[in-house]
């Protein structure tokens, strides 16, 4: 199985420039963050495999550790880790009604010819690639993250601060080998309307982050920016694209903000990926 980009050295080298300690619980990367008068929360990110309860009870107490979750990157039908799953719920953990990573996400199988991705669009979305490009909208590949960060800090303004150090530190590990940053403009204006974060991983295009003005939503700069993300992912070697979650009905409450979104990637195509619950203690 493909190990997802969470269990990768530029993924904990990510994660410690922002403030987490990265360790390893046998062969699967944790991540712990020390809380304010507490001791250590930590959270082991689509994780290949689940281990035993014992090993799960040393590692909390080796490293002092109050809460871990953990998200496992094995799909609902895998009955092994069903098994040891229940193991796990019939001692200290719980289902974690909060997941910390997406439990459902769509991917797009990148070995198709564009011509055929393109036909499994819906019908709004081919004719919103049309008005785009009616509207003068044109995607160019950029290094200007600042950029990106403005877009990003507008959307979700007045928190857009709280996302400004992710979105370079991300930027800053990734790059150039495992990162791509996608920018519309409306010929003719200098400053961009919307934007896509790409990150690479084990032939896995993954639609990290992605940000758009009012303006850029009214002339279809998103969707057009998916279509131009999709073929550069297929000319750099990806065998799939992942959009990096959307709505899951187990989870009605913690993801009832990502409906809107999930109706926006639905429409292009691609396959439903559903993945086992996210475990806490």
């Amino acid at each position: 199985m493909t190990k997802d980009i969470r269990q990768s050295v530029r993924f904990a080298e990510f994660m410690t420039s922002i403030g987490w300690q990265a360790l390893k619980i046998n062969s699967s990367l944790c991540y712990l963050r020390k809380m304010p008068f507490m001791s250590n929360f930590a959270k082991i990110p689509r994780p290949q495999q689940i281990y035993s309860q014992d090993d799960y009870k040393l590692f909390i107490r080796e490293n002092n550790i109050f809460k871990l979750k953990i998200s496992p990157f094995i799909q609902t039908d895998d009955k092994k880790f069903q098994k040891k799953k229940n193991q796990l719920l019939s001692n200290d953990f719980t289902i974690d009604m909060n997941p910390f990573n997406p439990t459902t996400t769509i991917e797009i199988n990148l070995k198709k010819p564009i011509e055929v991705l393109f036909h499994n669009f819906s019908q709004a979305k081919r004719r919103a690639v049309r008005r785009a490009l009616k509207n003068k909208i044109e995607v160019k590949i950029s290094s200007d993250i600042e950029s990106f960060v403005r877009i990003r800090q507008s959307q979700y303004f007045p928190f857009g601060f709280l996302v400004n150090k992710e979105t370079r530190n991300i930027w800053q590990n990734f790059t150039p080998q495992n990162a791509t940053l996608l920018l519309a403009y409306q010929k003719s204006n200098p400053r961009p309307l919307a934007g896509i974060l790409l990150l690479f991983f084990n032939q896995i295009s993954y639609y990290w982050f992605a940000s758009a003005l009012p303006l850029g939503k009214k002339l279809f700069a998103p969707t057009l920016l998916v279509y131009e993300a999709l073929k550069l992912s297929q000319k750099g070697g990806c065998e799939r694209f992942d959009f990096e979650g959307i709505y899951d009905p187990r989870f009605p409450k913690s993801a009832e903000s990502w409906k809107g979104f999930t109706r926006f990637k639905e429409g292009f195509g691609g396959k439903i990926i559903t993945y086992c619950e996210n475990l806490t203690n």
